[in-house]
């Protein structure tokens, strides 16, 4: 026993800091240093993340400060990795900050156009960078660039400086290469980080994906539902890790080949008993060419003039008002407000609900599913030729992998189209051009054709050169010049886009072959802020709400279209032309009355009820995008 006693005195007595050796005292200075550098890298982050506010990166440390360690510590486990392959910790730190640089610019960028953080999905499309530059500040990017280059020289200036005192000794007597580059504290730092990073963060990445999921010892929530919340209040490593799970769909309660064969033969006897002596035709019987028009950010601001009143020369969308008028038509309530445009495109084109998955389904799960029922595809087996059409590149969002599992056999890309005119100084091909590329392909086949277009003249960046004059203008923005400069610009672009509609209507009415459109603006522009982020649920839903017609150059009845989301709209096209459908259509009639709207938005972190229709259309969701493709084999 006192042999114990005095080793235990003999001990302590080492580690008092008179009697460290200066290995030791090196040893107990850097793991301070990293402690304290994982510190200040995770403020820096949070002050990035919240668009260079200090004021709300220090509320998230004290209001928040379990939270705040939690993602000091993993920042320290990066460290420690990054130090297992430098082993200077201020180069480290600048390695760091550089990446957080480079990582929350992307961030600030996409949070200024679309108000939502940068998530794991969106680095999916580094490959397409050459594209995304069109997204970013030319000049922002350049100070991105000094910036990080400044950081690491400072590192390595601060190493130099302390280059003596981290010296063990004259490592040049070291004749073993393997202490002489220290590699034995290195490979323990690199695994000892990579294992604690990993165990720490497991209950993150692998969480049950409900709406809220408390994790009581960071006294937090999980948030699915919003990840602007979520970030906001768990932190941006946090956040960011929690959507990395967003790539593996989630199997539903009671998915089977049995459940599946079920709802397709009550979906078929349904379907059979509907078509059974009704005047419903057949697709393959049909006379006409279909259209399918997603138009960026198509928006009406006539239906917020009460926050965002403005006077112009002349009718802003005399067009569309008159299609209005003339045709089926209605409001979509859009799964996002001023982003999104590739999910709502998928809803539209497939009749799927992105509600469940919560992922972007083109660059998440599309590439991987092969070939899935889609309007596209349904149209292809009654006798159509289908082809898509984007202004842009194609392998943005993997269109040219998503496309060609839905159905489309041909996909005409900025760089095969031969009408590529732009809005002015815009960067974008416009609205003109895109109508004209398809009314070529219209006129170029004899063959039924189904021709998805998707546009890109009202896309963000709303910046003031774009055009050389302006005929509408705000009223009560004086105080906020970034936001009238992008409500002039976008309120140009919107008369300009609707005067292009009409030139297409116009060369639609002169073909002797029978069209049929469907028009829809996939989501509002990201610049009506007095409405997205007003208190009252009812405005703010009106950011949400873009219009949708029916159109066709033959008769066709007037009718009041339904508010929907997405998923629905394929299925009205349907109805109003009275068309025998899919059997998954059915099960779309009754979705679409009973929950008409279908996004977590919506319903500000509850959940709709959950019917028996609903609980079926959810097996159905996932049997196609992620589970054993029995609804392709039973369905009709």
């Amino acid at each position: 026993m006192k042999n114990l006693k005095s080793t235990i005195k003999a001990k302590l007595t080492d580690w008092n800091p008179k009697n460290l050796s200066s290995s030791r005292k090196r040893k107990l200075i850097k793991v301070a240093l990293i402690v304290g550098l994982s510190l200040l890298l995770t403020w820096y982050l949070e002050y990035r993340y919240f668009v260079n506010n200090a004021g709300s990166a220090w509320q998230f440390v004290f209001e928040r400060p379990r939270v705040f360690l939690f993602n000091a510590f993993l920042m320290g486990m990066i460290m420690l990795i990054v130090m297992g392959i430098f082993y200077r910790p201020f180069l480290s730190a600048g390695v760091v900050g550089a990446f957080i640089t480079a990582m929350t610019y992307a961030h600030i960028n996409k949070f200024i156009v679309r108000g939502s953080p940068l998530l794991p999905e969106d680095l999916i499309m580094a490959s397409e960078g050459t594209s995304l530059l069109k997204f970013v500040d030319l000049g922002g990017l350049v100070r991105m660039i000094v910036a990080m280059v400044l950081i690491i020289m400072l590192a390595l200036w601060l190493d130099h400086l302390t280059r003596k005192f981290w010296q063990r000794e004259n490592t040049k007597k070291i004749k073993n290469r393997w202490k002489r580059l220290a590699l034995n504290p290195r490979v323990m730092m690199f695994l000892a980080g990579c294992l604690l990073f990993n165990v720490s963060t497991d209950f993150i990445r692998h969480h049950s994906g409900q709406r809220y999921e408390e994790i009581p010892w960071l006294n937090t929530k999980l948030v699915a539902w919003n990840q602007v919340r979520n970030y906001d209040h768990n932190g941006f490593i946090v956040g960011f890790l929690y959507n990395w799970s967003k790539f593996e769909l989630a199997k539903p309660d009671g998915y089977s080949e049995q459940k599946i064969q079920e709802i397709a033969k009550k979906y078929n006897k349904i379907k059979a008993a509907t078509e059974k002596n009704s005047q419903l035709i057949d697709l393959k019987d049909a006379d006409f060419n279909i259209v399918v028009i997603l138009n960026e950010s198509f928006y009406d601001p006539d239906i917020i003039s009460k926050y965002y009143p403005y006077k112009g020369s002349k009718e802003l969308l005399p067009n569309y008002k008159n299609i209005k008028k003339k045709f089926p038509s209605g409001q979509m309530y859009s799964l996002d407000y001023g982003g999104g445009t590739a999910n709502i495109e998928f809803e539209v084109l497939t009749g799927l609900s992105n509600y469940w998955a919560n992922t972007v389904p083109y660059t998440d799960l599309l590439p991987r599913t092969g070939a899935i029922p889609a309007l596209a595809s349904y149209a292809k087996t009654k006798g159509y030729k289908t082809v898509a059409i984007h202004p842009f590149n194609g392998g943005m969002y993997k269109r040219n992998f998503a496309l060609k599992n839905e159905g489309f056999d041909k996909f005409i890309t900025e760089q095969e189209m031969k009408h590529t005119k732009h809005e002015g100084f815009s960067q974008y091909i416009n609205d003109q051009s895109a109508y004209r590329e398809t009314l070529d392909v219209l006129k170029k086949q004899k063959q039924k054709q189904m021709i998805g277009l998707i546009t890109m003249q009202n896309h963000t960046p709303y910046d003031s050169d774009i055009y050389d004059h302006y005929d509408f203008h705000p009223l009560k923005l004086d105080d906020d010049p970034w936001q009238k400069t992008s409500f002039t610009t976008f309120m140009q672009l919107m008369h300009e886009s609707d005067k292009y509609l009409g030139e297409f209507v116009s060369e639609l009415e002169k073909m002797n072959e029978k069209t049929v459109v469907l028009f829809f603006g996939d989501h509002s522009p990201g610049v009506f802020y007095r409405v997205s982020d007003h208190p009252e649920k009812e405005v703010r839903d009106l950011s949400r709400l873009t219009p949708y017609f029916v159109y066709a150059n033959f008769d066709l009845p007037k009718t009041d279209l339904p508010t929907n989301t997405p998923n629905c709209l394929s299925n009205t096209l349907f109805n109003v032309l009275g068309l025998k459908k899919p059997s998954m259509m059915y099960l779309l009639d009754q979705i679409c009355k009973e929950t008409p709207i279908l996004t977590p938005f919506y319903f500000n972190g509850a959940e709709p009820f959950q019917s028996t229709e609903l609980s079926s259309y959810q097996l159905i969701n996932y049997d196609i995008l992620g589970g054993k493709k029995y609804w392709k084999q039973y369905a009709k």
